[in-house]
């Protein structure tokens, strides 16, 4: 039998986290933010269209994360990290037993430490994931582009419950490896999100149309630079060059998506912009560095709500 798992997080990657797992036969339960969305799933079922076309609608299994019951199998975690406040963290202390396992999906850094000290006795793995999705609505989505998901093997985690996560996880089709230097392929990430996201939500384009302006390609390039110089301060390994491509790269290969600041912008919730650039504003502020850009590009993104 199947080790209870929960995706935690009806949004875009939650959804996919799920449809994935369903489609491989594997149990899971949705715990959602609201009783609504989780009334859809189990009424509906979870549509996932496969990102190499076709559609598939699953039977789902969900339920309102604020009246699901306590247990101790695999949470993955897929919401916002502006989320984790202090009553959420609180309620996934009462939710998930000591001895179960936690794997943190979140975007910047920082988040892993608050989680293991809000969850004592309980495994938290940190995990960073290039696979790409779109809620079309509570009950549908889209895989956007493949990608991979890597998890922490950092020595924090009994290595049992980290081959338990990659097994499941692998079983449900996502390509998995386990890294021992997830903090810079973090740092990476966060290098990533804080170029293209803040320029795709406060421009209102696709992740692709970056480099198809030489001015927006200039933009690109300062919020690169100065990031840069903040997480090398941090240790970021890499050369400049490799950096800069990589990000091209991601331009190039989810040029049709619309990033997820883009699409919290357009439906007026909460951006992730204080969890990556102001995060970066932050971190120079620690090394006595300054980041005008990240500055502006936290307080445009804000100003759009």
């Amino acid at each position: 039998m199947d080790e209870k798992t929960v995706v935690l997080g009806g949004g875009s990657l939650g959804l996919l986290l799920a449809g994935k797992l369903y489609a491989a036969g594997r149990e899971c339960v949705v715990w959602t933010r609201t009783r609504e969305q989780a009334e859809r799933l189990n009424a509906e079922g979870l549509a996932l269209e496969e990102a190499g076309g076709g559609e598939r609608l699953l039977p789902a299994f969900a339920c309102a994360w604020e009246n699901a019951e306590p247990m101790d199998g695999i949470v993955l975690l897929a919401v916002k990290q502006t989320a984790l406040t202090e009553r959420f963290l609180a309620r996934l202390f009462e939710l998930v037993a000591p001895g179960g396992t936690v794997v943190a999906f979140q975007n910047g850094i920082g988040h892993i430490e608050a989680l293991r000290d809000a969850l004592p006795d309980r495994e938290i793995v940190a995990a960073v994931t290039t696979e790409g999705a779109l809620r079309l609505n509570g009950a549908r989505v889209r895989h956007t582009g493949s990608g991979d998901i890597r998890l922490g093997d950092d020595g924090h985690t009994r290595r049992e419950r980290l081959q338990a996560v990659e097994r499941m996880l692998t079983e449900g089709g996502f390509s998995v490896f386990l890294s021992k230097q997830l903090n810079n392929e973090m740092m990476r990430k966060l290098l990533i999100n804080a170029v293209i996201n803040p320029l795709t939500a406060i421009l209102r384009i696709p992740n692709g149309e970056i480099a198809n302006s030489p001015d927006r390609l200039e933009l690109a390039r300062a919020l690169f630079r100065e990031t840069h110089d903040v997480l090398g301060a941090y240790g970021l390994e890499g050369e400049a060059a490799d950096l800069w491509n990589a990000i091209l790269r991601v331009g190039e290969a989810t040029a049709g998506n619309r990033s997820s600041m883009l699409q919290d912008v357009e439906a007026g919730r909460e951006t992730e912009v204080e969890a990556i650039n102001g995060m970066i504003v932050r971190m120079a502020i620690g090394k006595g560095l300054d980041a005008p850009w990240n500055r502006m590009a936290t307080a445009l993104v804000k100003a759009l709500k």
